[in-house]
């Protein structure tokens, strides 16, 4: 085998090829020290990136936790708030309860104590009928024994400060009639004297008596001067104002 033996030239001189090749070689050793540097870079970016994620992870997982816990702490101050308020709602209403029923109580109280004092004050006002009359309807009524004439009777009436009676309603001409015996009794009516159809009371007001409180026939006026009315038995006539009966007084 022929083996070609190289040899290098004298003096250190290199052929352009060989110096290419060392140039190209020198320039490959630096891109890769460039890449390595950049690869080490990257790492050592990527590993400051990483820490400061985790750094900020870490932080932002306190606050979060942070903000847990004050959010629990918020619910629980506001459950014992809302248990205070309760109670406090509860409490409440249960004075305004007492309260009422103690203001009730009172009023009711009092509405009866004023009642009381309003009777008692009625009982002391109100008018009170005379030794001997009897009372109805705010009136009071005296029974004349003694048998006197019409004009007679009104004038005895006037002495005691009352009329011959007046008769307003059917439930007073009961009252009457409870009070009477079978015996006459004169009451506060009689003819006009200009229109002898026409009734007056003592008072001068006109009244046209109901016909059931006449007797049957009632009033006749026989011979024409039968000008004055008295009652027996609840019912009334027309008689002579001469006549004596007994009599019948009313006064306020």
């Amino acid at each position: 085998m022929m083996m070609k033996i190289y040899q290098e030239p004298k003096g250190g001189s290199f052929s352009p090829k060989v110096l290419k090749a060392s140039e190209t070689l020198r320039t490959q050793r630096r891109l890769l020290m460039v890449l390595v540097t950049l690869l080490v870079l990257v790492f050592m970016f990527l590993i400051i990136l990483t820490s400061l994620m985790f750094i900020y992870y870490s932080k932002v997982s306190r606050q979060l936790q942070q903000e847990h816990e004050e959010k629990a702490n918020l619910l629980t101050q506001i459950t014992t708030i809302k248990q205070a308020l309760d109670e406090d709602k509860a409490n409440l209403l249960t004075q305004i309860t007492t309260v009422k029923q103690t203001l009730d109580s009172r009023i009711s109280d009092a509405k009866n104590s004023m009642k009381q004092d309003l009777l008692q004050t009625i009982q002391k006002e109100r008018p009170r009928c005379d030794s001997g009359w009897k009372a109805f309807d705010g009136s009071c009524y005296y029974i004349v024994t003694t048998e006197k004439n019409w004009v007679d009777a009104q004038a005895i009436c006037k002495t005691m400060n009352s009329d011959l009676v007046i008769v307003n309603s059917e439930r007073e001409k009961n009252f009457i009639e409870g009070l009477t015996d079978n015996s006459y009794f004169w009451i506060g009516l009689r003819r006009d004297n200009k229109d002898k159809n026409e009734w007056r009371w003592v008072d001068g007001a006109y009244y046209y008596p109901p016909e059931r409180f006449w007797k049957k026939g009632e009033p006749n006026n026989t011979d024409g001067k039968e000008d004055c009315v008295h009652m027996s038995y609840g019912k009334w006539n027309d008689i002579f104002c001469t006549h004596q009966h007994k009599a019948i007084c009313e006064k306020n």
